[in-house]
């Protein structure tokens, strides 16, 4: 069931383009899926609710450029939002300022001509006006700038839901703790903008 519903929303997205102009559909559409944590990292569940992580953004855009017939492999970096240029409202800038915010990030590599080319989808479009990374216009070729500030990258082999928890398992509980913190008040204050997004976009 759950391959039929991705199956399903790749001929939708991939309708009538060419390959290249469907693999910057499949960008696109998952790009401007809206970031929420906590969230399923399963695929089709992604796909249900519109909503995701970016692990589950990553894994349901990593299943779609395979079925394009491209080479994918998933990335996880190691990352401290302390380095991070975004402008977070002050309860999150108090947290950075008195703690160490550790976390792992979920993106892609494709093989672009012999090369491998970075993928993140993280943040969907409008939160580029808010002064976050984003790749608003790709042409399926070239590298993408990252979300997030990079302290060591990993290619992951195997499953990358399981490297990304055993991975997460050495970070020690008080790292975790203010992961999982800072996570849900990112998740909170995006949530807000997507509303301020969408109130913006009515008046227009």
């Amino acid at each position: 069931m759950n391959q039929e519903i991705i199956r399903a929303a790749f001929a939708e997205w991939t309708a009538g383009r060419d390959p290249l102009a469907a693999r910057i559909a499949l960008f696109e559409t998952v790009r401007d899926i809206p970031y929420v944590y906590p969230a399923s990292r399963d695929p089709a569940e992604v796909l249900r609710r519109r909503a995701g992580s970016c692990s589950g953004k990553h894994y349901l855009l990593g299943e779609l450029l395979r079925l394009l017939g491209l080479r994918v492999r998933n990335m996880i970096c190691r990352h401290r939002f302390n380095e991070s240029p975004l402008p977070f409202p002050e309860p999150m800038q108090a947290l950075l300022l008195k703690n160490e915010i550790v976390d792992l990030h979920d993106y892609l590599q494709i093989q672009v001509d012999g090369q491998w080319v970075e993928i993140d989808a993280t943040w969907e479009r409008g939160l580029r006006d808010f002064g976050f990374p984003v790749t608003e216009q790709w042409d399926g070729r070239r590298p993408m700038l990252l979300s997030v500030v990079v302290d060591e990258e990993f290619v992951v082999e195997g499953d990358p839901g399981r490297a990304k928890e055993e991975m997460l398992s050495k970070l020690t509980p008080r790292q975790r703790q203010l992961r999982k913190q800072f996570l849900e008040s990112l998740s909170g204050w995006l949530q807000e903008l997507t509303a301020e997004m969408r109130r913006e976009g009515e008046a227009g």
